[in-house]
């Protein structure tokens, strides 16, 4: 089963009130669960400097 995710990661600039500017972007990730996608996406993450927030996980509408 396949999922999407959405990730939000900032980009180092704040806009005139003071506001993170974040880039997001869309994942696919193969997992049986949604905490094997929760897993998946902390341990890919966990190599990644930049500051990130999933913003959504939704089963994608792909087929095998």
């Amino acid at each position: 089963m396949y999922y999407q995710a959405i990730i939000a990661f900032e980009t180092g600039i704040v806009d005139n009130e003071g506001n993170a500017k974040v880039k997001k972007f869309k994942y696919i990730v193969e997992a049986e669960s949604l905490f094997e996608v929760n897993s998946r996406l902390a341990t890919y993450l966990s190599e990644d400097t930049r500051d990130s927030e999933v913003v959504s996980i939704v089963k994608a509408p792909y087929e095998d």
